[in-house]
């Protein structure tokens, strides 16, 4: 088992230093295990340079004109002396504008750090540098497995990458650096902390030696249920949260998606979806059991805009009456494994409900996540 460590970024960001993704503590750990010549991982919660651009002048961001959301700052991988503009849901790209389209001013600033923002860390403070490469989701497999196979055997020294590092083809390796993982487990999503912590155990089976967590909020309690190897507590104590506030493993979660051109038909189509569920269980379901259907929403979509559509959910939460939550937790899989298999019964009344949604909306039953 590692020795865990954790960076705490609120002390070195009041020193007022310049800034670094990668802080100058985490760069001695570094140091210290290439001159051991020992194998490096570092894994950040982004793609790119820099999750978008700003303009200081007047506040504009840039943003995917076909999905209204901020663009991501990358090198082109065919030339790393270009850099582009790139959105991760559509795939529109564009060249770094040297302006301001808004204000034509010049001051255009990177908002957070990506992966090649790291790499470009590792050249400028390691001299010389060691072999390095980066790995994200988006690389061909013939070349992502390359980049494993090379850095298994040591060819490669330090390897960089999100989530793409935890594919089964990588070994074990000597020192795990995690440059942060904050932003993930803020999201808008009832998962986003126990994903987190689920990812945190799988990097801890990869590190031999050191796992290194640079981070914000050290206190939170995830980092330290994780520090002492408490993943049951952990556990448990997210269990009771989502019994109180009546999210899976305690409710069956079924998301309604719908994807509309026009943006105001779209709010009035999803409004009408709600009422008439509202009415179908008052309608069709026994009085007693009225009370386990809860409607939330309409609302935007995460990204709300992707592709040229708009887009609305609505979440049901259907609390189960007959099945009963399993209670054996299992710290590698988290807890919607303990969600029930429902009844014949609450299959028939949850369905009599879903039939009320046009064929147009996406039904999605215990999703992924709920962005």
């Amino acid at each position: 088992m590692p020795v865990i460590k954790i960076i705490d970024l609120k002390k070195i960001r009041k020193s007022k230093k310049p800034f670094q993704a990668i802080s100058v503590d985490a760069f001695i750990e570094i140091e210290k295990a290439l001159k051991e010549k020992k194998k490096i991982v570092i894994f950040i919660n982004r793609r790119g340079l820099a999750t978008s651009i700003i303009c200081q002048e007047c506040g504009f961001v840039f943003k995917c004109p076909n999905c209204d959301i901020p663009l991501g700052f990358h090198s082109e991988y065919s030339d790393e002396s270009k850099k582009i503009l790139m959105c991760h849901h559509c795939n529109y790209s564009t060249p770094m504008p040297s302006v301001c389209p808004a204000c034509r001013g010049y001051k255009l600033k990177p908002l957070g750090v990506g992966i090649e923002r790291i790499g470009e860390e590792i050249k400028k403070f390691i001299v010389p540098t060691p072999p390095f490469a980066l790995i994200e989701g988006e690389i061909p497999d013939e070349q992502e497995l390359d980049i494993f196979d090379k850095f298994n055997k040591g060819q490669i020294k330090i390897l960089i990458g999100t989530e793409a590092l935890l594919r089964p083809q990588l070994e074990s390796t000597d020192l795990l650096l995690i440059v942060s993982c904050d932003s993930a487990m803020f999201l808008p999503d009832y998962r986003s902390e126990e994903k987190v912590f689920l990812n945190l155990l799988k990097f801890k089976s990869l590190s031999k030696e050191k796992l290194i967590i640079q981070t914000l909020i050290p206190d939170n309690k995830l980092f330290q249920y994780f520090t002492k190897n408490e993943e049951e507590k952990f556990l448990q104590e997210e269990k009771k949260w989502r019994e109180n506030y009546l999210w899976p493993p305690y409710v069956q979660l079924i998301k309604l998606t719908l994807s509309y051109k026009d943006k105001w038909k779209g709010v009035k189509e999803a409004e009408e979806i709600k009422k008439r569920l509202e009415l179908a269980i008052d309608k069709l379901i026994p009085k007693d059991l009225q009370k386990n259907f809860i409607i939330l929403g309409p609302a935007q979509a995460f990204v709300f805009r992707k592709k040229g559509f708009y887009k609305w959910s609505i979440l049901v939460k259907y609390k189960y009456f007959e099945s009963k939550v399993k209670n054996d937790i299992n710290p590698l899989f988290g807890l919607n494994l303990l969600s029930p298999i429902l009844t014949k019964k609450e299959l028939m009344l949850r369905n009599k409900i879903l039939k009320y949604v046009p064929s147009h909306w996406k039904i999605d039953v215990d999703p992924i996540d709920t962005l």
